[in-house]
């Protein structure tokens, strides 16, 4: 889309994404709670947190405190649970924040670090893992705030390539690998603590339309027009995205549209409506920046086309979502979108 700046280098596959984050990600994170986040009431967990947790203390805390994992969406109780039998050697925090604006991972870990990485630790201890680490993605602008390389003696790696970079990350890792996003880890101390149970969501709140760009703490079920009224608007979005810029969810109605408990960030952008939609021109760039190495217009034509059979023959379920098509396609056609709902529409083809 035209409020991002791509570029494209080399043969491989994919696109490497120019970072805009600041002003907020330099800010520390804003408390914006609702009466239900100030009144809820917290648990006790009976563990002396002062001592060794062990997997099935920590995974109870999880549970009793409701964390949701950020990154993927899953309750953090059933990912500690669900670790394969064997041994697990690697612990990992996700501040991989790889889209434009979008700075919720890293900003909660740049503030509440100390908070952060005794988690992590705890997380580690318990699994006997034999390596820790907090990833963060490289490619980004000059920043005013400088990511260190060890926090709190815990390595910062830098993990740089492709979009989608937090999928291209961690395949190199095998399933001995647990990985938490940060703001669940930040949920995660807070719960063995003070007892407390989720009810917020770290968002970044950014765009070309707003006055204001922030990361807040937002109590979850919150209106995303309370948080746009919170953070101003300089001029009428024609788009406002739930989740990432990249595969978020177009918001038609801010009033009635809730901050869910993996919500990210909330981005209102203005374009230009004289840009207009075109035909396919065959430029073949969805193609070459296509990271599963499908041929995404001719899935779109299919698609569309209602050739069931030959998109699937063509791949159609390979596609990973990450709509690295849809952003790089100069004809601005929405071919991710269209193949997502191929996939919907084929899928009792393909059983």
């Amino acid at each position: 889309m035209s409020f991002f700046h791509w570029l494209t280098t080399g043969s491989s596959n994919g696109i490497l994404l120019e970072q805009e984050k600041e002003p907020a990600l330099s800010k520390p994170f804003l408390p914006f709670y609702s009466s239900a986040t100030l009144q809820s009431a917290g648990f006790s967990h009976g563990y002396d947190f002062t001592k060794p947790l062990t997997k099935a203390q920590l995974c109870q805390i999880a549970r009793l405190a409701n964390i949701i994992d950020e990154r993927d969406g899953k309750p953090l109780a059933e990912k500690i649970e669900n670790c394969p039998k064997q041994k697990i050697s690697v612990v990992c925090a996700d501040a991989i924040d790889d889209e434009p604006y979008v700075s919720s991972q890293i900003n909660p870990l740049l503030h509440c670090r100390t908070e952060i990485v005794q988690a992590l630790n705890w997380l580690a201890d318990a699994f006997e893992a034999q390596t820790r680490f907090i990833a963060v993605y490289k490619n980004m602008s000059p920043l005013d705030t400088k990511i260190p390389s060890v926090i709190e003696s815990v390595e910062v790696r830098s993990m740089e390539g492709r979009y989608p970079m937090e999928i291209r990350a961690f395949q190199s890792l095998g399933e001995d690998t647990l990985i938490v996003g940060t703001a669940a880890l930040l949920h995660l101390h807070r719960a063995v603590t003070q007892g407390k149970i989720q009810t917020t969501s770290f968002i970044t709140v950014a765009g070309n339309c707003i006055s204001n760009p922030r990361n807040l703490e937002v109590t979850i079920g919150t209106p995303v027009s309370h948080l746009l009224d919170r953070c101003g608007l300089s001029r009428k979005p024609s788009y406002i995205i739930q989740g990432s810029a990249m595969h978020g969810i177009t918001v038609s109605d801010p009033d009635k549209t809730s901050v869910r408990a993996d919500t990210r960030s909330i981005l209102a952008f203005h374009v230009d409506h004289q840009e207009q939609l075109y035909s396919c021109i065959g430029c073949g760039r969805c193609i070459e920046a296509c990271p599963a190495a499908l041929n995404p217009r001719k899935l779109y034509r299919c698609v569309t086309t209602n050739h069931g059979e030959q998109a699937i023959a063509l791949g159609l379920f390979h596609c990973i979502g990450c709509s690295t098509c849809s952003y790089i396609c100069p004809s601005r056609l929405d071919l991710s979108h269209i193949i997502t709902l191929g996939k919907q529409k084929f899928s009792k083809d393909k059983n």
